[in-house]
């Protein structure tokens, strides 16, 4: 494993425009631009700003969702459509600006207020100066940088400890955490021009996180005793964005030789980490319930079960410390959320989101815009940047399995990634190169496998989990193979879930679901397998005939079941992934009655 240098990452993204993507991962980001973000009506996304106040506290947060999520996903599609969309929506977001350089939704007399469910002002313009930074990002456009500098410049006026500013913890949702989640495009903004004001801002929050009477104490409680549902009021979704946040501006701070000022903006998103895996976590990878954390294991499976927006917010956070560390654990979090909770809340057919996406019941898909319909397009169009990654040494590492290839033009190399994964155990590594090259290839190897065999050009080594490294001269036409024993796994549940258990098969979380139910079961709760260990449960993959399938490739699971009140009369029991229960509108459940 390579471990992040002195004032180094330990690895970085790839440009979404060298990944193309195939398979489950391929499918959902294609669906995620064809049927959201190309039909989702202009007049909605900009109607807050040029007609204030807008319709919520809140609406002007969906258009720099949409642009940063559209933004991306043209990056890797190239598509005019879209970016002719993307163009437009800039312009007229532009135009909305007023002359002291506002870009919000609320009216002159009630700006940076809290009045009447307010204080979502500074929010705004964060998603604001996100989508603006974005596109400025990847085209280059003047205006849209100039546009965001005069926002910030207006909120740098309005919020600080000088005379007369205003206290920008007090004119906040959730304790300052909504307001002062500003924190990473304001080091966006500074990383895109060098201007200290901007990084002094950053300081700032960061100061007023511990300092102002109405600041959340992020640092201080994180640092002291680590427990999310004990800092400040347990809000996930605010507070995982502030330490998103807070790990850009740490990677500031080191880069400019000041690391040491920032290391405990790193050590407390470690702990935040560490705790939601430990205690709050899902074991589909969402967290929270009502949009708050949640004493220890309290994790129920019905109700409002892991808010999209969390579901978002904790992949950014984990990729963040992955970007930092290089270390597999936090890319298995990764895995677990993409293939499981992320992909459950987005219907296969990419035009509605769930706002709420419980273990058991019925998924609630909305095709409105809300904050969840906004949020979750964003992290599947950042799938293309982390599949694969690049390391300091000319390293590549291969992240996420799925069908996909990498082009690294500048380097005379492509990477054809061959798979069915994540239903299918081999995974092939293609080898196009223009001359012989020299770097070490990183797989990782997941940590629900006990032992992979690795294969190059037929010759076997044997690797356990973590990264895995070949270093060695590569040559057109090379193969990699690997073949990771996808044996199906039994969790007995604890806690909310004692007396139950799941199924898992590599990187999926099984479930039950009245789409395939047997006619001899009467309900869902009902039905469970005969056996806690999972050597006595037969395990087959079965294709889904044309009328069945929610796309292309979909599978099913079949096994050994049994009725609670017949439990010696065996029957196939046939059960679907997490991402796809309940998408037909049926009933399912991830958690099973123990035998």
């Amino acid at each position: 494993m390579v471990a992040a240098s002195e004032g180094k990452d330990a690895t970085q993204w790839m440009s979404p425009r060298a990944v193309k993507l195939g398979g489950l991962l391929g499918h959902r980001f294609a669906a995620n631009e064809r049927n959201r973000l190309l039909p989702l009506s202009e007049e909605v996304l900009l109607s807050g700003f040029r007609n204030r106040p807008g319709a919520q506290a809140w609406i002007g947060e969906h258009v720099g969702k949409w642009l940063h999520a559209a933004v991306l996903t043209w990056a890797n599609t190239g598509n005019p459509e879209l970016k002719a969309k993307i163009d437009r929506v800039v312009r007229e977001l532009i135009a909305t600006q007023e002359p002291d350089g506002y870009l919000g939704t609320y009216d002159f007399s009630t700006r940076w207020s809290m009045g009447q469910e307010r204080g979502w002002d500074v929010w705004v313009h964060k998603y604001v100066l996100i989508g603006l930074l974005t596109y400025h990002a990847y085209t280059g456009n003047a205006e849209a940088l100039k546009a965001a500098k005069r926002a910030a410049d207006l909120i740098l006026r309005t919020f600080g400890t000088g005379e007369g500013q205003l206290d920008l913890m007090e004119r906040s949702t959730h304790m300052g955490m909504a307001s002062s989640s500003l924190l990473q495009p304001m080091v966006w903004l500074y990383q895109a021009t060098g201007d200290k004001r901007y990084l002094d801002f950053c300081r700032y929050i960061v100061w007023a996180w511990e300092h102002s009477p109405h600041g959340p104490k992020l640092l201080g409680s994180l640092l002291t005793h680590g427990d999310v549902h004990k800092t400040a009021n347990g809000k996930a979704y605010e507070m995982m964005s502030c330490l998103v946040g807070g790990l850009e501006l740490f990677c500031v701070l080191r880069e400019e030789g000041h690391g040491e000022l920032g290391q405990g903006l790193l050590l407390a998103a470690k702990r935040a980490l560490d705790d939601i895996v430990a205690h709050h976590l899902y074991i589909t990878g969402g967290t929270s319930l009502s949009e708050h954390f949640q004493p220890d294991f309290y994790l129920p499976n019905e109700g409002a079960v892991s808010e999209t927006c969390a579901t978002v917010t904790l992949l950014q956070l984990t990729l963040e410390l992955f970007r930092l560390t290089g270390e597999a654990r936090y890319m298995d979090i990764a895995e677990r959320i993409v293939f499981n909770h992320l992909f459950a809340a987005q219907h296969p057919s990419g035009d509605r989101w769930c706002y709420f996406t419980p273990l058991v019941g019925m998924k609630q898909y909305r095709s409105d815009i809300n904050c969840c319909a906004s949020s979750g397009p964003r992290a599947v169009a950042l799938l293309p940047t982390f599949v694969y990654t690049h390391d300091g040494d000319g390293g590549i590492r291969v992240n996420l399995y799925g069908q996909s290839e990498l082009r690294l033009p500048e380097r005379g190399l492509r990477l054809v990634q061959e798979t069915a994964y994540p239903y299918d155990e081999t995974v092939i590594l293609r080898f196009h190169l223009d001359k012989p090259s020299e770097f070490p290839l990183r797989l990782r190897v997941p940590d629900w496998c006990e032992e992979a065999a690795i294969f190059v050009n037929g010759k076997v080594v044997r690797a356990n989990g973590g990264y895995w490294e070949l270093r060695r001269q590569w040559r057109d036409g090379d193969v990699v193979r690997m073949e990771m024993p996808m044996k199906l796994r039994v969790v007995l549940g604890t806690h909310p879930n004692e007396g139950k258990l799941a199924l898992l098969r590599g990187p999926l979380v099984l479930a039950l679901c009245e789409r395939f139910l047997p006619e001899k079961a009467q309900s869902l709760a009902t039905v469970t397998v005969p056996s806690e260990r999972a050597d006595e449960l037969p395990l087959q993959i079965v294709p889904l005939g044309d009328a069945e399938v929610l796309w292309s490739n979909e599978v099913a699971f079949e096994t050994e079941g049994v009725v609670k009140t017949e439990p010696n009369r065996r029957f196939v029991l046939r059960l679907t992934d997490f991402a796809h229960a309940g998408a037909k509108g049926t009933a399912f459940a991830v958690w099973l009655a123990r035998p």
